[in-house]
């Protein structure tokens, strides 16, 4: 196994655990925007969909296991990687990518837990339409689709994550809703700051667009990126992303009742953002 640490590491280590269309990778950029932190990108994505023991859907993975993404490894990295250059750690993930409560082994040691969550009615909406426009590229269905949304989105593996560092581990757990981000993104990163310990930068507020560098190989791939990361990665600064036209009466039932099942976990967390 390849060495990731030295002498000295940073003593500040920060996690953002979220769900699909959260504006997760937005959020990720704005911190990536300040050189003096390292950032990790969805490693744990890496190894439920791609690693050698990879647990996600068949249909997700897009080749041969990709080396050094077994779950041990990406704890190990998280955990070992030191940078006594950087002031600060982040990595950024799907909670449902960790693979439930049998995989909380592997819940990296020394961090600050943070969730990012988004109003089901619009995050859910966003899935949908991502998985609409994918399914029938390949030739699905809307079956398929709903499928495709319920897998990916995985709102209620956010919440048992929290409540899991909350109860469990009792640590403390900073909730970020990111409608606030969007509305007045200096005063919640200032808030989340306070939080956290990191230090306010104004490059948190406008970065390089296309600032992937510190994406695993694999989700370089230019139809990965079209897919899921297009106007985030093309993005500047926060900005409210233009609604979707998808009517939320018009979603197909089991999306509708999916919204519903999730809201009230959604509330919970909402009533104790920052």
């Amino acid at each position: 196994m390849a060495a990731y640490f030295c002498d000295i590491a940073p003593s500040l280590r920060v996690a953002l655990w979220a769900h699909g269309r959260s504006r997760s990778t937005a959020f990720e950029l704005a911190i990536a925007g300040e050189p003096s932190i390292k950032v990790f990108h969805e490693q744990f994505v890496m190894a439920y969909y791609e690693g050698e023991d990879r647990i996600g859907h068949e249909d997700y993975s897009r080749g041969p296991p990709v080396p050094g993404y077994t779950y041990q490894e990406v704890k190990d990295r998280l955990e070992k990687t030191s940078c006594p250059e950087k002031s600060a750690i982040f990595m950024k993930d799907n909670a449902g990518s960790l693979g439930g409560r049998k995989n909380y082994k592997y819940l990296p040691i020394g961090y600050i837990h943070t969730f990012l969550i988004r109003d089901p009615k619009a995050s859910v909406m966003s899935s949908y339409k991502c998985a609409l426009s994918e399914c029938s590229r390949v030739g699905y269905g809307v079956g398929d689709a709903v499928k495709c949304v319920i897998e990916v989105h995985r709102f209620e593996e956010n919440y048992k994550l929290y409540k899991y560092v909350t109860n469990e581990l009792n640590l403390p757990a900073i909730i970020v809703e990111s409608d606030d981000l969007i509305r007045n993104p200096r005063k919640t990163l200032q808030k989340y700051c306070l939080a956290t310990g990191l230090s306010f930068s104004e490059n948190f507020l406008n970065w390089k667009p296309g600032n992937i560098h510190h994406f695993p190989e694999r989700m370089k791939n230019p139809h990965f990126v079209e897919m899921y990361f297009k106007t985030a990665i093309e993005s500047s600064c926060f900005q409210p992303l233009a609604q979707s036209h998808i009517n939320i009466d018009e979603l197909p039932k089991e999306v509708k009742q999916y919204i519903d099942h999730i809201m009230p976990l959604y509330m919970e967390m909402a009533d104790n953002k920052l």
